[in-house]
């Protein structure tokens, strides 16, 4: 069983004919019907019952159909867990959940091709789940994620973090303090990174934990939006502190929680490719360069 026959199948069965499965996988409906053939073969049943009304599918078939999501995700991780193993000398895939680049700058893993042109080096940014579920598919060698990761088959080190503090305006009641509590900010309008973003995800469970219903009016993609909402008076800003460093604080302040909530970077891997030569040596770069710098 290969990955294309699975697909093919799944797409007649949610189609129902194969006119329009060849359609929506841009084959001809003699080729697609020589896949769901194959697969018949291979596997001694039969799928699909052909009748005027269209493909029925069998007793099999909905029993394949419903085992097909998690066969096809085993079948591309071993897919791409053989390729990583055939390149492991010479590819190294990043992983960068949206944000980490504000913290720990690209140009940490660009000086590390520089350092090392024989490795070829690709880097993308994805949301932070993604990251993760890349890792695990062996689509990439190396992530960075936002917050720890609980994971037996994962080696997780923390690389860079900073605290998650409130950006306020100038002649809001808040202004002039040294710190903030959550509880002060019950109605007030609140700016945050969207969904997209881990920051979202921990303050809002900050907020439940502390029996606040935060006031949200807006979310953004885009850090300089946020700052730039905030100074228009919009409402207050949820932000990393690196944002002190990021743009000009005028007629503006970040202010830290009083509850301490953390925008913490770790660079992840999977345990059974430690030995990769591409791996063992980023993670010995990253420790010389990052030494000192987690706090």
């Amino acid at each position: 069983m290969n990955t294309k026959d699975l697909k093919c199948f799944q797409t007649v069965f949610e189609e129902k004919s194969i006119s329009r499965a060849a359609k929506r996988l841009f084959i001809t409906p003699q080729g697609l019907s020589k896949n769901i053939r194959q697969l018949e073969e291979e596997l001694h049943t039969v799928l699909f019952r052909r009748t005027a009304q269209g493909m029925v599918p069998t007793e099999a078939g909905l029993f394949l159909y419903g085992k097909s999501e998690q066969i096809l995700r085993e079948l591309e991780g071993l897919e791409h867990g053989l390729r990583q193993l055939e390149q492991r000398r010479e590819r190294l895939r990043i992983g960068c959940a949206n944000g980490v680049l504000n913290l720990l700058p690209l140009s940490l893993i660009l000086e590390f091709r520089q350092i090392h042109p024989e490795i070829r080096l690709e880097w993308r940014e994805y949301p932070n789940d993604q990251v993760k579920e890349r890792l695990l598919n062996s689509q990439i060698e190396y992530g960075f994620i936002i917050g720890n990761w609980e994971e037996t088959t994962v080696r997780a080190r923390k690389a860079a973090g900073c605290r998650i503090c409130l950006l306020v305006y100038q002649g809001h009641f808040l202004y002039g303090e040294d710190r903030v509590n959550l509880s002060r900010l019950q109605g007030e309008p609140l700016l945050i990174l969207n969904e997209d973003f881990r920051l979202y995800h921990d303050f809002r469970a900050l907020c439940v934990v502390h029996g606040l219903v935060p006031n949200i009016v807006g979310k953004t993609a885009d850090g300089a939006g946020l700052f730039r909402l905030c100074s228009q008076q919009v409402g207050l800003a949820v932000v990393p502190e690196f944002f002190r460093d990021e743009f000009k604080m005028e007629g503006v302040r970040i202010i830290p929680f009083e509850e301490e909530l953390r925008w913490e970077i770790y660079g992840v891997s999977k345990r059974e490719t430690e030995g990769y030569e591409t791996i063992r040596l980023f993670d010995q770069y990253l420790l010389e360069r990052l030494k000192g710098k987690e706090e």
